[in-house]
């Protein structure tokens, strides 16, 4: 969910359009009937629809388009996607001064608008291969993205409400507000399931995947955000620029720092603000203490977004390891499961508001503090339900020998049992393979391995063995895996082969199994042909995976590794004409996601003289179901209802009117020092299993709340005119008030020190 979007919703009270002036509250009270909705707001919230499918449609897939396209690995995917999220909560502040000192709101949303759409298409167009230098273009891209949503985040809310004349079109403006609210929920929710469609089910430029049309989706509605944005322009209020207060403020702290330094000692103050009273009125520096009581409980606030941002990082990572099937009917993607979070908002935050917050406040438990702390407590805990999840995937996980490590996989073709013997730095170690066995030999030293490979007994299926012993030495490569193929060398004689292909122990990056096969026929099979593989669901004839055959001397046959939809396949091998006969399968196969197979093809050695498969899975496939996701994906999103919104309204309720827009650009800020400390985090690299990694950001967020509420139990809470007002008019809401009562009180809402008992 974006934080900005809430701050901007929460300002919706600070926006004052007034009456003309000279109106009498009778007047206005008259003329409200006259006002008609403004038609100028649907052009916004449409235009907030689309940019909000555009922004979270690209980022749901862009860490893996990091990982898989560009080829980064998964910790400098990590750190590029909160690079960039971080850019996206740095520029609001730049926007807000835009905005406020320059352009105004109007000129503000259409230009950056405009850049922010040529990002969408300087991304989507180096997505195509060989177009632009991929790499360079696409981070330029991203880098002119968050230029472009950072700089139009505090502003198009904001702008909205200015379409409103207050306060005779308070409930017309409330009105707005929800719409509004729905349009951004509706764009991420639509995007985030359809842009990880358009990504994986769809392929384009010869792969098997399709990123420049998930980046392309994305641009083309951003295209129309624009245009349809400018095409309000005749109908919108559009007001000049007016002066932005952060730069006051900032102007009123580093001239009072700047005094006190050369002060020294010599001069005292009750506030080291006050030294700024020589050039700054009194208002404004109480106004600017009272912000800076509420920033210091914000010092520990970053944390909290360093672990909920992860949902668009190392958690979707996490879920590209498990498994994504919905029986036979669907498959989840990895990107697509980040969903959960705005549908859980879209539930959790009516019943937190209806439900929870009035039970807890009925018995007088959780303060805003409280909840925002229970909120940080409760993002630990998800993080721990991570860590676990994690415990429980990596025995899925490829094991890869280490540098100057092979491994071997000893591979029995024969019918009765083998004795292995191999000798490693003057060790020597065996193992004993039973009859169409297979063991993994790991973490073997590369180079030439001394092996002596031996029949228990001479007689094996039927063939009385010349040879039952066979010496030599295989070969292994640094971080490399082989497959090493104990067969009859059809002359009476054993024969040990390590085959050329090496084995898969990486999993493929989109998350598809990985197969390939070594064939191991009688004389009659032609030297040349394809092993034929259909989907047991489709029709003889209708659809074919073919995989080139390469034999050796000795009569073995391999293919090369390709990767292949989960599913269950019939298999089928040449003949001595070299042709298939699709009506005759050699047996089946089932892949699963993240696994990797070797596959034995070879004749039996029964009388009937059938073919028969033999499956090896060298890396084992996901078999923690993606759903595993959900209670951590449930407690991060409970965090977020009680941290962020909770937030939010505290700091809105605290910070002085005027000063609201600090205190927007302070809370974004918050988010983009939290993925700066993803961030370094994944730079140091100092944690090699995603577990710990995982536990270490948990024990960081208990500790982070432990200081947040020792400064919370030293806040004075605050009570503002305003929201006194709002309380008691809520109170009185059952009350009959004459339309000037009611005024009076939208007033009094709407402008700061205002006090009714004048009346």
């Amino acid at each position: 969910m974006d934080n900005a979007v809430k701050q901007s919703l929460l300002n919706k009270s600070s926006i004052r359009n007034g009456s003309e002036k000279g109106n009498t509250f009778e007047e206005e009270i008259t003329n409200q009937k006259k006002l008609k909705y403004p038609i100028s707001v649907f052009f916004i919230v449409v235009n907030e629809f689309c940019e909000r499918f555009s922004y979270y449609g690209m980022r749901t897939v862009l860490t893996l388009y990091l990982r898989d396209i560009l080829l980064f690995d998964e910790n400098v995917s990590t750190v590029l996607y909160h690079v960039f999220v971080m850019l996206c909560y740095f520029t609001p502040v730049f926007g807000a001064i835009l905005a406020d000192t320059y352009l105004g709101k109007f000129r503000t949303i259409l230009y950056l608008s405009i850049l922010y759409a040529a990002g969408n298409v300087i991304l989507s167009v180096a997505a195509i291969p060989n177009t632009l230098p991929q790499i360079h273009f696409s981070l330029i891209g991203l880098v002119v993205i968050a230029l472009g949503t950072g700089g139009i985040k505090p502003c198009v809310a904001a702008f909205g409400g200015d379409q409103f004349a207050r306060p005779q079109q308070n409930k017309q403006l409330e009105q707005f507000f929800s719409i509004f609210y729905f349009a951004i929920n509706a764009g991420s929710l639509i995007s985030t399931f359809l842009t990880p469609i358009l990504r994986e089910d769809v392929e384009c430029f010869g792969q098997s995947t399709c990123f420049p049309l998930a980046f392309g989706v994305p641009a083309v509605l951003m295209i129309v955000a624009v245009v349809v944005f400018f095409s309000g322009k005749w109908l919108y209020k559009i007001h000049p620029a007016e002066g932005n207060v952060m730069v006051d403020v900032s102007r009123c702290v580093s001239h009072a720092v700047g005094r006190k330094l050369k002060a020294g000692g010599s001069e005292k103050r009750d506030h080291w603000l006050d030294f700024a009273s020589d050039k700054f009125d009194k208002d404004l520096i109480e106004d600017t203490k009272r912000v800076l009581r509420v920033l210091l409980l914000y010092l520990p606030l970053p944390v909290f977004w360093a672990l909920f941002d992860q949902q668009g990082s190392r958690w979707t990572f996490q879920a590209t390891r498990m498994d994504g099937r919905l029986g036979d009917v669907a498959t989840i993607k990895a990107d697509q499961l980040q969903i959960a979070n705005p549908l859980l908002i879209l539930a959790l935050v009516p019943v937190f508001e209806s439900v929870v917050y009035p039970l807890f406040a009925r018995c007088r438990l959780l303060t805003p503090l409280q909840r925002i702390g229970t909120g940080g407590i409760l993002a630990a805990v998800a993080f721990v339900v991570s860590g676990i999840v994690e415990l429980n995937l990596e025995p899925t996980y490829e094991r890869l020998p280490g540098n100057g490590l092979t491994q071997l996989n000893f591979i029995n073709t024969l019918p009765c049992q083998v004795n292995v013997d191999y000798v490693i730095d003057d060790v020597a170690r065996s193992l004993n393979l039973n009859a169409t066995g297979y063991s993994f030999e790991r973490d073997l030293k590369d180079g030439n391995i001394d092996v002596t490979v031996r029949l228990v007994a001479p007689l094996c299926g039927g063939i009385q063995f010349v040879e039952p012993q066979w010496t030599g030495r295989i070969h292994g490569n640094s971080t490399k895996a082989f497959s090493v193929v104990i067969s009859d060398g059809r002359n009476g004689t054993l024969e040990v082969t390590r085959m050329l292909e090496e084995e898969p122990l990486k999993k493929s990056i989109s998350g598809q199994p990985r197969v390939g096969f070594i064939v191991n026929l009688d004389d009659s099979v032609t030297n040349e042909g394809n092993v034929t593989l259909r989907p047991k669901h489709v029709s003889a004839g209708d659809f074919t995976l073919l995989n080139n055959v390469t034999y050796g001397d000795n009569r073995l046959g391999q293919t090369a590794y390709m990767e292949i939809e989960v599913g269950t396949y019939e298999v089928f091998v040449p003949r001595a004409d070299g042709k298939v006969n699709l009506d005759d399968p050699a047996g089946e196969i089932q892949v699963l996601l993240g696994g990797c197979y070797t596959v034995l093809i070879q004749r039996s050695f029964n009388q009937s003289g059938e073919d028969f498969l033999l499956p090896i899975e060298v890396t084992p496939a996901n078999s923690v179901h993606m759903l595993w996701l959900l209670p951590q994906y449930f407690i991060m999103t409970v965090a977020e209802v009680m941290f962020s919104v909770t937030g939010l309204q505290f700091s809105f309720t605290q910070a002085p009117a005027r000063m609201r827009s600090v205190m927007q650009a302070s809370w974004l800020l918050t988010v983009a020092f939290g993925n700066l400390i993803v961030i370094v985090v994944a730079e140091a690299k100092a944690i090699d299993r995603q577990s710990m990694e995982f536990f270490l950001f948990a024990a960081l967020m208990a500790i982070d709340m432990l200081l947040f509420i020792f400064l919370a139990s030293r806040y004075n809470y605050v009570e503002n005119v305003d929201d006194v007002v709002g309380v008691a008019d809520k109170e009185d809401s059952g009350k009959d008030k004459t339309p000037v009562q009611k005024a009076v009180a939208n007033y009094a809402s709407d402008n700061d020190g205002y006090n009714d008992s004048a009346m």
